[in-house]
């Protein structure tokens, strides 16, 4: 599996993710985007900038919203910058209209939908013959439009849906349309873009596929079909417009729908060369994947940044020291490698070491913990209470969270790692297939356990038991879910979608770390659980507020609590 180079995103982003953005006759025209092919590429390149830009890393301004940072919003981390969204907004309820550090990539939605829109309205008159090239721009745009509403459907609930470019003359005010319209805009541009090729050159493959087309429809059917929104009953009662923030009516063949669509994903993959990584066994397949930018398993990346080095953002953030942290809540999560539970004890134990090294194979993939290196200018961590990794700030005492984090990042400009933000991977539609199919029938098939089967299995983990009741292979996916998924931006909208932020210990309660003590004369580890912090959740987080300054323009509705 060699490494490629994605030309058309690394070499076009970079020039032009400032190009053209501005409304025609102010420094460069219309007529001048679309006068030949390769001032087109410009314009694409630049769409599929603001277009993929929202949720992974966030970037600089952004930052505080991205996928990655969203894990200290839940139980799967916290981060120790005391200055993040997570302290001031989510970990203590204080999530509000006017605050928009909820949804910093707000304004950026617009940018990249008034750019798609413009491709769309424009591509099929440009005045050059390529009629194959025109019908692929089309469908790039008709993609990104796409996932752009779902990015805010996934927030928000129903949005406004940006079907045309503004110009400066034009009323761009548009209102809020209801959840199943909003989930069928989505579809349709899905299926218009699916005449984009299965495969393209090396080259360019960082480019939109059929791959990613239907991996977007499989996601926003996943979504459609979960508790918040098929359902006659939300989580707050907001009369008549209940249909902005659901369906307001339950029906059982979303989740039918749902399966379907994760079907087709998987069947699609193979033509595009895409498919699970497991030939580098079980200690290896999983940080390769999220570790090693254009491995087989991605489908779709957002590619607008080159080599970083540990100055750079997004690195920053992430190291010893600073950083991110898993909370115990969350390292629960993890099975033995037997398939087993672990050992742990609320009121410790002083066998962390021999814990740690029984776990799931996946565990030493995610996080760099006591003993284990960060990179060569950490090569031994010592997390105990004295240590010299211990966590600063508002960190608490646990692992460091190492995904994300190429091991190749360290200090100094020649150590660089390139930023493998995942948008789509093969894995996750696996676990969309089995959840949907047990969701469907009374009893989970025998598909769906293979489907999970298939992700454990790569990571060196035995096949689930057979004979699982619904409930309990529920448990099992969303199990294996939030250890999959790990830090890629599920785990927070999976816990929204499910309805469950309000449980112990997810996003309300006592939130766990564990204090580790060296014990003499001994490689093991002495470790105490205790709570770092309790957070708190109201309903109204459900869904994201839109911000107030629109509000106030009166020509959106609020989601109710704000």
């Amino acid at each position: 599996m060699k490494k490629k180079i994605y030309i058309f995103i690394i070499s076009l982003i970079l020039i032009s993710c400032e190009f053209l953005d501005k409304p025609p006759g102010v420094d460069v025209t219309e007529d001048t985007v679309f006068s030949s092919k390769e001032q087109v590429e410009y314009f694409v390149a630049g769409t599929y900038y603001y277009g993929l830009l929202s949720d992974v890393y966030g970037w600089w301004d952004g930052r505080e919203t991205s996928d990655i940072q969203n894990a200290a919003y839940c139980d799967e981390a916290e981060i120790s910058a005391p200055w993040f969204a997570a302290h001031r907004i989510w970990n203590n309820a204080g999530m509000s209209a006017s605050d928009r550090s909820s949804d910093t990539t707000f304004d950026t939605y617009w940018i990249g939908l008034r750019r798609a829109n413009i491709l769309i309205e424009k591509i099929e008159d440009a005045p050059f013959d390529d009629s194959e090239y025109k019908k692929q721009v089309m469908a790039e745009a008709k993609f990104i439009r796409a996932y752009i509403h779902f990015t805010i459907f996934k927030r928000y609930g129903g949005a406004p849906l940006i079907k045309e470019r503004f110009l400066p003359s034009d009323d761009s005010r548009v209102s809020r349309s209801t959840v199943e319209e909003t989930v069928n805009f989505i579809l349709k541009d899905c299926e218009d873009a699916l005449v984009l090729p299965s495969v393209y050159p090396t080259s360019m493959r960082g480019r939109i596929t059929k791959s990613a087309v239907l991996a977007l429809k499989s996601r926003t059917l996943l979504y459609a079909a979960s508790k918040t929104f098929n359902t006659d009953n939300p989580y707050i009662d907001y009369g008549e417009y209940n249909e902005l923030i659901c369906y307001n009516n339950k029906d059982k063949e979303r989740w039918k729908l749902a399966a379907d669509a994760a079907k087709e994903v998987l069947n699609e993959c193979p033509h595009g060369g895409f498919k699970l990584i497991t030939d580098l066994g079980p200690d290896a397949n999983y940080q390769y994947v999220w570790e090693m930018a254009d491995n087989e398993e991605i489908i779709l990346a957002e590619k607008s940044k080159p080599e970083r080095y540990q100055g750079h953002f997004p690195w920053g953030y992430f190291f010893p020291g600073d950083g991110l942290f898993v909370t115990w809540n969350f390292m629960r999560f993890y099975e033995t490698k037997f398939g087993t539970e672990p050992s742990w004890n609320i009121e410790g134990g002083e066998n962390l070491m021999d814990i740690y090294e029984n776990m799931d194979p996946r565990f030493k993939q995610t996080f760099a913990y006591h003993g284990q290196p960060w990179n060569v200018d950490y090569p031994k961590l010592d997390l105990t209470m004295t240590g010299a990794n211990r966590p600063i700030g508002k960190g608490c005492h646990s692992a460091y969270v190492h995904k994300t984090v190429p091991y190749s990042v360290a200090d100094g400009t020649s150590s660089n790692g390139l930023p493998n933000a995942i948008i789509f991977r093969v894995g996750e539609f696996y676990l969309n297939y089995a959840e949907a199919l047990n969701e469907y029938y009374s009893s989970p098939p025998e598909d769906a356990y293979e489907a999970i089967d298939a992700i454990r299995i790569r990571s060196g983990m035995p096949p689930t038991p057979r004979g699982l009741s619904q409930e309990q292979f529920r448990e099992k996916v969303r199990r294996e879910r939030a250890v999959e998924l790990s830090y890629e931006g599920h785990r927070l909208y999976d816990i929204r979608r499910w309805e469950i932020a309000e449980e112990e210990g997810v996003m309300r309660g006592d939130m766990y770390g564990i204090k580790q003590f060296k014990i003499s004369d001994s490689n093991e580890i002495r470790y105490e659980p205790y709570v770092f912090e309790k957070r708190s959740f109201k309903v109204a987080m459900y869904r994201h507020p839109f911000p107030q300054n629109e509000i106030n323009k009166g020509y959106l509705i609020q989601n109710p609590g704000y």
